[in-house]
């Protein structure tokens, strides 16, 4: 019988109601993670996870439009998870409003880089210790592929945000290092998620055809690539920004 190669490693995946972040954790449960699913609003979706996980998944319910509710679930996820944490997925993301650049706001600004940089931040700190005393951890942090080409007219305040993240990613992969807790991004380029529908976004077409595969990336791809960061197969990986984006 195949060993699960994750079996009872505690994992928390954040934003993993949909798209990407519900791709993640059915992966980690696949591979028999202990999972802490994060949710705002969609807890339909994550209760099917926890159905699919029978029994290794948690729902933990924050909006992290305000840093109490980050501190929140992670002092509740502590307490289901007895105090360890082996892997954080911080894949939860918000484009907030698209706004031309001249009609971009301050409120609009901080609501991006609130849920987008300061949560991934206050639990990366949180979840660094432990995993330090337990000389064994992975962070992954999910940026975009705008970091890249620097976003839209009408969503810098995301890929600012996201830019941000990949640096905040490669400041803990230095200090986690010696104690070989492996920091890393993934750069995902255009995923079929409802987030570009959010983001206002119609016919596709034309930035479809700017990418080599001539195709969206399937949400499961992007997941296959967190689960590899997230393997002991990834145990010289760190400090490093991979992209998933199609040949961009």
């Amino acid at each position: 019988m195949k060993k699960s190669p994750l079996k009872n490693r505690y994992a928390l995946v954040t934003g993993a109601s949909g798209g990407i972040g519900f791709e993640i954790a059915k992966g980690l449960l696949s591979e028999g993670a202990l999972v802490g699913a994060h949710y705002c609003g969609n807890e339909t979706s994550v209760e099917r996870l926890r159905r699919y996980g029978k029994g290794q998944c948690q729902a933990f319910q924050a909006d992290f439009s305000h840093s109490s509710e980050v501190l929140r679930l992670w002092d509740e996820f502590l307490l289901w998870s007895k105090g360890r944490i082996d892997i954080l997925v911080n894949n939860a993301g918000e484009v907030v409003r698209p706004a031309p650049l001249e009609a971009l706001s301050e409120e609009l600004w901080d609501a991006a880089f609130q849920t987008n940089v300061k949560a991934p931040f206050l639990l990366s700190r949180a979840a660094l210790p432990i995993m330090t005393r337990q000389k064994k951890g992975r962070i992954i942090n999910i940026s975009s592929i705008g970091v890249k080409f620097g976003g839209s007219p009408t969503t810098a305040h995301y890929s600012a945000s996201k830019a941000a993240l990949e640096a905040l990613t490669k400041s803990f992969a230095k200090a986690a290092a010696p104690y070989n807790v492996l920091v890393n991004a993934v750069r995902p380029g255009i995923t079929s998620t409802p987030i570009h529908m959010k983001a206002g976004r119609g016919d596709m077409s034309k930035r479809v055809a700017m990418i080599p595969l001539k195709r969206f990336a399937n949400p499961s791809e992007i997941a296959e690539v967190v689960l590899f960061l997230a393997s002991d197969k990834s145990s010289f990986i760190t400090n490093t920004v991979i992209d998933a984006a199609g040949g961009e």
